[in-house]
């Protein structure tokens, strides 16, 4: 498709053949006078074509000398009338010369201003405004330009990205202007750091990008070493030094060139997730990596579908008194059964979920199950069962979670104290200020709160004693390791010990061995959960399972 800007310059490719037109044109005038009588009739007029014209193609400079040559053209050398051969008074041709000129000064300076804001609109289309730098579309058309690489060939061309994290704090405390100098200097950095000093692109508001040619994942990733090692320098902004959070992540640019949008949304993929997992090193989006996000993507937009459909249901874990052997309560869990693709894991669509808007969708819908469990089990005779619902940070930062929950306790009748709510350690860590308020209210209603996973997080020991948590569920990557880790030993006894002292229970998730029972029995942790007890059944599997051990499922 032709690009209409280019279109505007089209006479500075085809200059010759256009000053002979022009040419042509004001002889064809002449002879055209000359053959209708000479300059006493309205003809001499149609000197103004050849001016307009050429002040168009050519601006002021075009429009003056064409306006001097047909001036000359109908003056000294134009009769008055061809018949008599009168010839003209100076003054008369210069007088019509000079409304030439004028004639084709204001047209050339039209053609002139819209050309310069042509140029400019295609400049701002082409370039960021506030560095200079080309833009996604200029970088677009570089990697459309470059040439595929053959099969044999073990290279590849990589799309590096350069995200400034924190780009929005330093224009809130130090205005645009510092960012965009932050901006040009990781562009000259980068230009100057990489091999070949290839073009720095700005891809958006906190993101750069730099396209590195013909080169492999291992040579890639060595070229930007020193690139690194610059970045962790700070940046001059006057007289003040400016930290810049960098992140870097790439692709490669396979032969799908034809798609440079593509990759250009997938490199800022891969510096989001570097900036989210605040992973210094970089991250590569491969393909494989790529069919996996679609994947997960597609099975988002399945799941409410899937939830209206029954797709989803709940399974449940027995959780057993380590003590006595006997079924304290149990793990909700969410399974889900596609038409299609079959059992999907929870790991392939619950981690995701947490990250989206359906979280609070799932966790309303599984604690309804829960819930409506537990009063089925009261009414069978399973009395004071517990069951364990999994809940999301997201759910917690919702303003009417706590009023949801307790509604949904009122609907089914159901006590607060056989309600669990689980929260990840790590997760929950990062909000637990903001959380507070929330866990407090839901403690009121006698609702018990435990965290999840404990032992993997940096810094929830100075919460403990003061959040309203009454259960930690220290995480199986220690649980698999006994009793023979030693480590895992000492990390296990500690976290009981801690948590007793702080009048909390102990839950140990993923028991899969006799000898790790026998070990956390005798250290006195209150509660297992492990396939060692029984893996996730059903409601119905559960009933029966219940009533074949009458309740106690290990025989101590």
């Amino acid at each position: 498709m032709t690009d209409p800007f280019e279109l505007m310059n089209w006479h500075k490719k085809t200059k010759y053949p256009f000053i002979l037109l022009i040419l042509l044109m004001v002889a064809g005038v002449y002879f055209f006078v000359y053959a209708t009588g000479g300059v006493k009739y309205v003809f001499p007029h149609s000197m103004y074509l050849p001016i307009i014209f050429s002040a168009i193609v050519f601006g002021i400079a075009g429009g003056l000398l064409s306006a001097i040559l047909g001036g000359i053209v109908l003056g000294p050398f134009m009769p008055i009338d061809t018949m008599t051969g009168e010839t003209q008074q100076t003054i008369n041709w210069l007088y019509r010369m000079g409304f030439f000129a004028l004639v084709g000064s204001i047209v050339g300076f039209a053609s002139d201003r819209m050309l310069f804001y042509v140029k400019q609109i295609k400049w701002l289309a082409n370039y960021d405004s506030t560095t200079g730098l080309p833009n996604r579309i200029s970088m677009e058309n570089f990697i459309q330009s470059l040439p595929d690489l053959s099969e044999k060939n073990r290279c590849s061309h990589f799309l590096l990205g350069i995200a400034l994290s924190n780009a929005d704090e330093i224009e809130m405390h130090f205005g645009a202007n510092a960012v965009n100098q932050v901006f040009s200097h990781l562009a000259c950095l980068a230009s100057s750091e990489l091999p070949s000093n290839p073009s720095v692109y700005r891809l958006g508001h906190n993101c750069l990008g730099v396209v590195l040619l013909e080169t492999t994942e291992t040579d890639m990733r060595q070229k930007t070493e020193n690139l690194k090692k610059a970045l962790q320098k700070p940046f001059a902004f006057g007289s003040l030094h400016l930290h810049g959070d960098i992140y870097l992540g790439s692709v490669v640019l396979e032969s799908a060139i034809n798609e440079p949008g593509k990759y250009i949304e997938k490199v800022r993929y891969a510096v989001s997730e570097a900036t989210a997992k605040k992973q210094q090193g970089e991250i590569v989006v491969c393909s494989e990596h790529d069919a996996r996000i679609r994947e997960n993507i597609e099975l988002l937009g399945e799941l409410m579908d899937g939830l209206q459909a029954g797709q989803l249901t709940m399974h449940y874990q027995p959780k057993v008194i380590t003590q006595t052997g006997y079924i304290y309560g149990a793990e909700a869990l969410m399974r889900w059964n596609h038409p299609v693709r079959g059992k999907i894991p929870p790991n392939l669509f619950i981690p995701r979920a947490e990250e989206s808007t359906l979280i609070d969708q799932i966790t309303y819908f599984a604690m309804d199950q829960a819930l409506g469990q537990i009063a089925t089990w009261e009414q069978n005779g399973l009395k004071g069962m517990q069951i364990a619902v999994n809940i999301s940070t997201r759910n917690l930062m919702s303003h009417d979670f706590d009023k949801t929950v307790r509604q949904l306790l009122d609907s089914h009748g159901v006590k607060g104290e056989n309600l669990e709510l689980e929260i990840t350690e790590n997760s929950f860590m990062e909000y637990v200020e903001s959380s507070l308020e929330k866990l407090t209210t839901l403690s009121k209603s006698n609702i018990v709160l435990s965290i999840d996973d404990f032992g993997t997080g940096y810094s929830s020991l100075q919460y403990l004693a003061k959040l309203p948590i009454s259960v930690i569920k220290i995480d199986q990557a220690f649980i698999r390791g006994l009793p023979n880790n030693v480590g895992a030993k000492y990390i296990v006894e500690a976290a009981i010990n801690l948590a007793h002292k702080l009048d909390m229970k102990v839950v140990a998730e993923g028991v899969e061995t006799l000898g790790a029972y026998d070990f956390l029995r005798n250290v006195g942790c209150d509660i297992i959960q492990g396939y060692y007890a029984s893996r996730p059944i059903t409601a119905g599997e559960f009933n029966t399972l219940y009533q074949e051990c009458g309740g106690r499922l290990l025989q101590v």
